[in-house]
């Protein structure tokens, strides 16, 4: 005698499989949500780093100042010099031909050097400055997500759209180590702690702005994640790159580089809006499913600070 099974229907999902727009078995809720953790408030035993309080922000600004003004002065010296020998020198002696061949070599190159930064990245070397600060900071505590030293660790800063034109001493909200692996984006920063799991993380896409006040382009990663109080957004920017690597194109190319890595990890747009099981009441369940769906879209916000 044969046993027949009865055949499932083409509607309803198999056994070991989740049904559509459901969550598979190994999945939590929170898994499609960003987690976003203060130091100090969300995690109480670890403090923030304050790398970027004001009065550092002050003594980068004048660090940035002293760097330009003595490469100035210096070419500027270079070249009385120079001139000095050119125009008012009656005799030339062995002493004033190498005096004046080393002030041209010096000014010349002070001169291309300064020009270089100005035009490429002003603010160079003082990011790899904040960048060694934070370091330390990450040193000391019991269980960040990222360290420096972990293979793809970049330094970056997030710089909120609407600081973009804006003149101040620091557009950043946060410093941030950051690694782009198979299971998402960590970053370890000076306030906060990121994690951005595949099924947070809504896309990416890349954006070049020029600060307020500034020469250079900087190009940002934007990523948009799922949050509990809606989609954020993030733009991210490498600060850690060397003198040879500030070409704007090398920067670009970079950035482009982060942000493929995170688009092909990136699932959160995969999913649909997911049924309410147990609610008969179709008025109770269209208000539940608005306000408390894990995977519907809501609407785009940002609270990344201004």
């Amino acid at each position: 005698m044969t046993i027949q099974t009865p055949a499932i229907a083409p509607d309803e999902p198999t056994p070991d499989e989740p049904a559509p727009n459901e969550p598979a078995p190994n999945e939590t809720v929170s898994d499609h949500f960003a987690a976003i953790q203060e130091f100090g408030s969300d995690l109480p035993a670890e403090r923030p780093g304050r790398v970027l309080n004001w009065f550092r922000q002050i003594v980068t600004l004048l660090g940035i100042t002293a760097f330009h003004g003595t490469l100035a002065f210096i070419a500027s010296m270079c070249f009385i010099v120079t001139v000095r020998f050119v125009f008012f020198s009656s005799r030339v002696d062995a002493y004033g031909t190498l005096l004046f061949v080393g002030s041209v070599i010096v000014g010349g190159l002070v001169a291309l050097t300064q020009l270089t930064i100005v035009c490429r990245y002003e603010e160079y070397p003082f990011h790899l400055l904040l960048a060694r600060r934070l370091r330390r900071v990450i040193a000391v505590r019991s269980n960040p997500v990222v360290r420096p030293s972990d293979d793809g660790a970049r330094f970056c800063e997030i710089v909120p759209q609407e600081r973009w034109n804006r003149l101040r001493l620091e557009t950043a909200s946060d410093l941030v180590w950051v690694r782009v692996d198979e299971n998402g984006v960590w970053m370890e920063g000076d306030r906060h702690r990121y994690h951005f799991g595949p099924n947070s993380i809504l896309g990416a896409i890349p954006q070049s702005f020029t600060p307020a006040g500034g020469w250079t382009q900087l190009h940002a990663a934007m990523i948009y994640v799922r949050t509990a109080d809606g989609p954020e957004e993030f733009p991210l920017v490498y600060r850690d790159f060397q003198f040879a690597n500030m070409k704007s194109s090398d920067r670009r190319r970079q950035r482009d580089v982060m942000v493929d890595a995170i688009c092909e990890i990136a699932r959160g747009s995969e999913y649909e809006p997911i049924s309410v099981p147990g609610l008969s009441n179709e008025a109770h369940l269209s208000v539940v499913q608005a306000n408390d769906n894990p995977y519907a879209p809501p609407r785009m916000t940002s609270n990344t600070g201004v």
